[in-house]
Order: structure tokens, then C-alpha cells, then sequence
């Protein structure tokens, strides 16, 4: 049979498996926000790197136009900056964006082992809360039973063997 304190036990890690559940999918949906940013880099790159012309948009309305040879900025890591050109810049970015898919695959094959440590952990919660509920009633009547054999209060004699008021 199950205590009370295992059952508490057994809650507890169901509620700390769910909470790191929550932190891994919060956790891809941050890779996927930033894979959508580096597959829309990657399709500018490869737009730039075709030669196709046009004009770069900067924000509330202002755009500037794509020279003919355009080269571009890239963090190459640990905040070091090199220019590379667009074809160079696309090579880079579809890297990371490889890395990134992979690390969403392993996050999504963590999320999964939990799911499942989480849902063995509640069944087995669930079977433990039924049985011990099952067994209370037999322990309550084991209870009543012992109160009931007691013997009787002995009548207590003060000093002397004298009766006192309590008698």
C-alpha cells in the first residue's frame, strides 16, 4: 500500500515533468520564431545573389535601393562581423538553419519522452489515490474496533490508597 507522503512524491514529479514539458515547447516556439527569420534571410539572400534589383525596405516606409554588386554583414560569431558576399551570407544562414532544425528535433524528441514519463507517472498516481482510498474505509473500521476492546478507565487512589474526586 501507498502513504500519503509517496503519493505527495509522486505529484510533485508529475508537476515538475509538466513544468519542463511547458519550458521545452516554449523553447520550440522561440527555434521556429527564429527559423521562419533565418529561411526569410536565406530567400533574400538567394534574391540578392540571382542579381535581381530592387529596393530594401528599412521600416516606416523608407527604402533604400540594392546596388548592383551587394555585399552583406555577417555575425560569424562571438560578436565577430565579417562581409561576405550573398551567396557566401545564403551558405551560412541555410547552416544554421540546418543547426536549428536539428536542435527542434531534439527538443520535440525530449517533449515526447516526457509526455510519456508524464502519463506513466499519473496512472500510477491514479492507481495509488484509488487503492488508498479503497483501504480507508478497512482502516477506519479497524480503528473503531481497537477503541472498543480498550479496557475501561482503572480508578486512580491518591496517597494511601485513598479515592480522589476524579474516582
Amino acid at each position: 500500500m501507498v502513504d500519503s507522503n509517496e503519493l505527495q512524491r509522486m505529484a510533485r514529479l508529475v508537476d515538475i515533468n509538466r513544468q519542463r514539458l511547458e519550458e521545452i515547447n516554449q523553447q520550440i516556439e522561440r527555434i521556429e520564431a527564429v527559423q521562419l527569420e533565418h529561411d526569410d534571410t536565406r530567400r533574400a539572400l538567394e534574391a540578392l545573389s540571382s542579381g535581381k534589383g530592387g529596393h530594401l525596405a528599412l521600416g516606416a516606409g523608407v527604402m533604400v535601393p540594392i546596388p548592383s554588386k551587394p555585399t552583406t554583414i555577417v555575425d560569424l560569431g562571438s560578436g565577430v562581423f565579417g562581409e561576405r558576399s550573398p551567396e557566401n551570407a545564403g551558405e551560412l544562414v541555410t547552416k544554421r538553419l540546418e543547426d536549428l532544425t536539428e536542435l527542434k528535433s531534439q527538443f520535440e524528441g525530449e517533449a515526447a519522452m516526457l509526455t510519456q514519463r508524464i502519463e506513466e507517472l499519473a496512472t500510477t498516481f491514479e492507481q495509488a489515490a484509488k487503492s488508498m482510498t479503497e483501504s480507508k474505509p478497512e482502516a477506519k473500521e479497524a480503528a473503531v474496533t481497537e477503541t472498543e476492546e480498550k479496557p475501561s478507565r482503572r480508578r486512580r487512589k491518591g496517597i494511601g490508597g485513598e479515592l480522589t474526586l476524579d474516582d
